[in-house]
């Protein structure tokens, strides 16, 4: 029995597979081949949220007040408002749906009974600065969500994606 030489081998293994015509895909490169890659770390719910940050004081020097994160929630909701004060945050609740309201844990307690009130029943996400262990998962067990102030901005969408979530869980109920 004669053998084929190795380059020869390899010119007929290469004329074989060019021939062949058919292209072996694996499950996820169907996507990538039409040009349609899929973004693992994209967060559906929060691209349907109206959302409401709420600053009591000034807007300098909060985490809310952060550039970067306000440009991410820009790109990310469908639609942001920046409120300051309790008259601004009444005009909001009033005007529309509003679906979750961020505002800094120590702001919480004075327009509590205005979100309570709210006829959109927006779900609270309190920014607590510098918690303890303690204090956090206290204020998870009281508004189901709650993030630390050093959260980074996917985050912060997380948070705004369960959010919306209970939201959704909620007005099924009801």
């Amino acid at each position: 029995m004669r053998r084929l030489p190795g380059s020869a081998l390899g010119v007929v293994f290469v004329a074989i597979a060019a021939l062949s015509g058919t292209v072996a895909l694996a499950c996820g490169d169907k996507l990538l081949a039409i040009g349609r890659g899929v973004r693992f770390q994209r967060v559906d719910a929060a691209r349907e949220a109206n959302l409401v940050i709420y600053f009591g004081g000034t807007q300098s020097g909060g985490p809310l007040a952060s550039a970067k994160l306000q440009t991410t929630l820009r790109r990310a909701v469908h639609k942001l408002e920046f409120v300051q004060g309790g008259l601004q945050l009444d005009e909001a609740l009033k005007a529309g749906r509003v679906d979750v309201v961020l505002v800094e844990f120590p702001d919480l307690s004075g327009i509590a009974r205005q979100l309570q009130l709210a006829p959109s029943k927006p779900v609270v996400l309190p920014i607590l600065l510098k918690p303890s262990k303690a204090e956090l998962a206290a204020a998870q067990k009281e508004y189901k969500v709650a993030l630390k102030a050093t959260a980074d901005d996917f985050e912060y969408l997380a948070a705004i994606d369960e959010a919306m979530k209970l939201r959704l869980k909620a007005g099924a109920k009801s």
